[in-house]
Parts: structure tokens; C-alpha cells; sequence
């Protein structure tokens, strides 16, 4: 059982010292970076769904 908590602790120190090295964004950084998140991910939604779409209309067609 000893065993174990020790591994514990050792797991909890090595997180520990990890994320002290973390250089975590600025707030600017991290809204520049979520417009761009969402600015891709609206075309990528935007892209599917017109691709969707002609592909439901050939279908649609054919059958």
C-alpha cells in the first residue's frame, strides 16, 4: 500500500513541476485565438453543409 502512495505523490510532484514550465497565452492572445477558432469552424460548417446539400440534390436526381 506504501508503494502506491508513493507513486501517487511522485505523480502529483512530476504535474506539479510540469505545469510550472507552462507559458500560458495572454488574454489579447486568447481572444484573437477563439476568433479564429470560430471564424474557421463557421466555414468548415458552412463548407459541409453546401457539399450536403449538392450531394443530397444529385442523389435526389438519380434516384
Amino acid at each position: 500500500m506504501n508503494k502506491y502512495f508513493g507513486k501517487v505523490s511522485q505523480y502529483y510532484r512530476d504535474v506539479v513541476s510540469e505545469m510550472r514550465k507552462v507559458v500560458w497565452p495572454t488574454k489579447d492572445e486568447t481572444k484573437d485565438l477563439t476568433v479564429v477558432v470560430l471564424t474557421v469552424s463557421g466555414i468548415l460548417a458552412l463548407f459541409t453543409f453546401v457539399v450536403d446539400q449538392a450531394i443530397n440534390f444529385m442523389m435526389g436526381k438519380l434516384l
